[in-house]
């Protein structure tokens, strides 16, 4: 057995580097949001966007927007994008995605 074969994907697929937002073709998306890998800390940070989103939605705050800050490259732009996925929720490649997570 090599190595290769313990993994579910094939680690010689092609993946992008830096995540731009122009790319938005269905199998771009598709790819991002399948590779995304959700950790603990990033799931704080969702929770904590979709805990005060909700609080916009239910009209009991007046703030109306949100930071994202941290260091060059550590995933802002990323975040930022598969978020406005989950919040526009459209089918990609017939899957929705929410369904991703």
């Amino acid at each position: 057995m090599q190595i290769r074969e313990i993994f579910e994907k094939d680690i010689e697929r092609s993946l992008k580097g830096v995540i731009k937002v122009a790319q938005t073709d269905e199998d771009n998306i598709y790819q991002e949001l399948d590779e995304y890998v959700v950790t603990r800390e990033l799931q704080k940070h969702f929770s904590k966007f979709y805990e005060n989103y909700q609080k916009g939605i239910d009209g009991i705050t007046d703030k109306m927007g949100v930071w994202i800050s941290g260091f060059f490259g550590s995933g802002k732009s990323h975040f930022l994008k598969i978020l406005s996925y989950l919040l526009e929720n459209k089918p990609v490649n017939g899957k929705r995605a929410i369904d991703f997570f």
